[in-house]
């Protein structure tokens, strides 16, 4: 397994290591679009990702999850070979199209492929820990991207594109090199093998899925658990698309803004990789509830302060970042009772997520990137009130002395034994 586990961490490394995310905004700028155009490409890649999703995620349940990660990669490596050729909001769309493609096919994919691999090998109760160390060199890997996204961007705006399309070529290399750990997987290939003819197949596919959402629907602490999701996301998510201008508002040209992403990804990556130390410090309570409220405050501040205050709350927020992750996928993954249907269903987690982008996008791209902000922080605070008032009816509220929703709290501790 260890192999293996190495393996894994490296294709977290460079599977989303974008190096175009710190230039993004002005190469797509330079080349005609406006900030509302931009973030209609960012309502489609949510669109795209809600309507493959689910297909994808059954997909890597049915065919492994180390081919669905493979797709993936390819996937990425096309994306960024077509932003490179795009002069007008088509062809950006196409490029747009394929990384939310890439981003489906992993999505989910990976998540379940560790969980799968340590289940297999008697170790399921480390995969909080693990996934917080997957969780940081993802970060690791996105800041090296973005620093160094920001030096190829000084030279030609579009040169991100291409390095990005070749690291992407080297996670596919890295998933080809893995092996499918998972009894299920070997389990799920024989079934597979039987099933030959394609109506039989086509049954079994749809089965699966609604039995994936019949699960889900009656659950609510994981109906909960993706609604928190989903509002931590878009605040985070938002960040991508308002960073950008807002730096460039204040003087910072494009190898620093580079720099000031890798720095606070940097941050993110040694908070995910002390992710699973903080949830026993505090409790899953105190850091849910600590992460949205932090989040909203900082955005609503953001506006109104500069200088080096600015980049500590920038900072804060990369706090958030690196927290997400070790904080919402294990508290996702304990509820998923069939391990067959995980992807599955981590990929209805992933639709809730984007249908709230989705719907933020196209907002905040008509009132523009400085009123975002203030949208940002109003859509944190309803949040805490909605989460807070859905989390007493679904018997959500942490038994004294961990501070974490009781149910989780019960399964923490016989994972911890």
């Amino acid at each position: 397994m260890a192999r293996d586990l190495r393996l894994f961490y490296y294709f977290r490394l460079l599977a989303t290591s974008y190096l175009w995310m710190p230039i993004f905004w002005r190469f797509m700028t330079e080349r005609g679009l406006g900030f509302d155009e931009i973030m209609l490409l960012s309502a489609l890649y949510s669109v795209i990702v809600i309507v493959v999703e689910i297909p994808t995620g059954a997909l890597a349940d049915r065919i492994g999850r180390r081919q669905s990660m493979m797709a993936g990669s390819l996937a990425l490596v096309a994306s960024g070979i077509v932003a490179y050729f795009a002069h007008n909001l088509l062809v950006f769309a196409i490029a747009e199209t394929l990384a939310a493609v890439s981003m489906s096919l992993c999505s989910g994919a990976d998540s379940a492929y560790l969980y799968d691999m340590l289940a297999a090998n008697g170790r399921s109760h480390e995969y909080a820990r693990r996934e917080g160390t997957a969780s940081a060199w993802h970060q690791a890997g996105s800041a090296g991207a973005f620093a160094a996204g920001g030096l190829l961007g000084e030279i030609d705006l579009a040169l991100p594109y291409v390095a990005t399309a070749i690291v992407g070529l080297g996670a596919f290399l890295i998933a080809l090199s893995m092996r499918d750990e998972s009894a299920a997987s070997c389990g799920r290939v024989q079934a597979v093998a039987k099933e030959t003819s394609v109506s039989v197949e086509m049954r079994s596919y749809f089965q699966h899925m609604g039995e994936a959402t019949r699960e889900l629907v009656r659950s609510k602490r994981l109906l909960w658990a993706i609604a928190f999701s989903a509002v931590v996301f878009v605040l985070l998510r938002a960040t991508i698309y308002l960073y950008q201008p807002y730096l460039d508002a204040r003087g910072f040209g494009i190898a620093e803004t580079g720099f000031v992403f890798a720095g606070v990804y940097l941050v993110a990556t040694f908070v995910a990789h002390k992710g699973h130390i903080l949830r026993r410090r505090f409790g899953e309570r105190t850091l849910v509830w600590g992460l949205l409220g932090t989040l909203a405050l900082s955005f609503v501040l953001l506006n109104k302060i500069s200088g080096q205050w600015a980049l500590g709350l920038l900072a804060v927020q990369a706090v958030a970042n690196g927290l997400y992750s070790p904080l919402v996928k294990p508290l996702l993954n304990r509820e998923i009772t069939d391990s067959a249907r995980r992807a599955t269903m981590l990929s209805m987690e992933s639709i809730a997520r984007r249908i709230a982008m989705g719907v933020f996008s196209p907002i905040a791209g008509y009132y523009g990137a400085s009123s975002a902000m203030y949208l940002c922080g109003g859509i944190g605070f309803v949040g805490i009130v909605l989460l807070a008032l859905t989390a007493r009816h679904a018997h959500l509220h942490g038994r004294e002395g961990r501070g974490c929703p009781q149910p989780i709290c019960v399964r923490m501790a016989r994972e911890s034994d």
